[in-house]
């Protein structure tokens, strides 16, 4: 379901206003600290509740404000327009989804799936597992409705057993959670080795646009326990020295990819600018499986493309993305020529001290 309007109210550098777009490419353009990346984080801060720029929304109100608010309308195939509100005031998060109360923030993300693509793009390979376990949840969030559920048990049964290795007494006061949480591992070892499966096909065929060999590419799941064992053996074998550190250390909890090209880590063969694409290929792989599974569109937010991508890279991501027919808004101090994505429905807008003007 595309955005086709966004009101804002008290949000960052932002005047009140209120923005109708296209569902298909929106182009916003203006100097620096303008206000364009903020437009793109309120619409973030509407699809995941959080910010990409800080840990606290607190710091997204303007600061002659005590509260944002942010309200915007999502277009059905029926026609009919849902309303999606979040507002904040210090401390205090409320969210309605068609004038209902929202009681778990997750229902945002189910109905326009964020894909974002701006700054630390090199953050998936060099920050670590999380980010990574994070690019898998995320998928399968939208694509397996019985994923989160199983996840959501694991983190609980893996808390419990937790503490259980720093207080119990008895091999079987920790050994009781075992069960249960090997079951809850095992589905989600399944599902991410699929899921990553899949992924790695239709990478393999978006980046055969950038890069020779495009075939030789290969995504790597490692489950986060030994591959040869069974789960419940590796915590058998482990309880003495969890017990030790306090804590499990094997399992989905330390799950992680890598990817290689031509046999080699992707850090090693390929340059830091074909990395920046080859990040931007794994989301739109996302973004096609998705679409493929669920007959659900992906919203792309694309912060100053060009300070990562030169110009026939853009041409090429933007043409991948109106073949997904996703809904796109994108940042730039001035694009070149036309429009990118042309043929595509598009709206450009001008940002100048936090006013926003649509370009006729």
């Amino acid at each position: 379901m595309p955005l086709s309007s966004l009101s804002i109210e008290g949000f960052r550098n932002l005047d009140t206003m209120t923005l109708t777009f296209s569902s298909g490419l929106n182009l916003f353009r203006g100097q620096n600290a303008a206000g364009k990346t903020s437009l793109l984080e309120a619409i973030y801060v509407l699809g995941r509740a959080r910010s990409f720029r800080s840990s606290s929304l607190d710091r997204a109100i303007s600061h002659d404000q005590d509260s944002f608010r942010l309200v915007a309308r999502l277009q059905q195939q029926t026609a009919r327009q849902i309303p999606v509100g979040i507002s904040r005031k210090p401390g205090q998060l409320m969210a309605r989804i068609d004038g209902m109360p929202v009681r778990r923030l997750s229902e945002l993300a189910a109905l326009f799936p964020l894909q974002w693509v701006g700054g630390n793009l090199h953050g998936l390979f060099e920050n670590g597992p999380p980010p990574r376990r994070q690019f898998m949840d995320w998928g399968l969030f939208h694509v397996k409705h019985d994923y989160i559920p199983v996840w959501k048990q694991f983190q609980k049964l893996l808390k419990q057993r937790n503490a259980a290795l720093r207080t119990a007494s008895s091999q079987r006061e920790i050994s009781i959670w075992d069960r249960d949480l090997v079951g809850c591992a095992e589905q989600l070892d399944v599902h991410r080795a699929d899921y990553l499966a899949r992924v790695n096909s239709y990478l393999v065929q978006i980046m055969n646009d950038f890069i020779e060999d495009s075939e030789t590419l290969d995504v790597l799941y490692r489950r986060g326990w030994l591959a040869e064992k069974a789960y419940s053996r590796v915590l058998e074998e482990s309880l003495s020295s969890d017990r030790e550190q306090g804590f499990t250390r094997n399992g989905p909890q330390r799950a992680d990819f890598s990817l290689k090209y031509r046999g080699k880590p992707v850090t090693e063969a390929l340059s830091r600018g074909q990395q920046k694409v080859l990040i931007i290929g794994l989301k739109l792989a996302q973004a096609f499986l998705l679409k493929d599974l669920t007959e659900t569109p992906s919203l792309f937010l694309l912060d100053d493309l060009g300070a990562e991508l030169d110009l026939d890279n853009q041409e090429k991501v933007m043409r991948r993305l109106a073949a997904l027919e996703a809904q796109v808004f994108a940042t730039a101090i001035e694009f070149p020529g036309s429009p990118v994505g042309e043929g595509t429905e598009n709206r450009m807008f001008h940002v100048e001290h936090g006013k926003v003007t649509e370009v006729v």
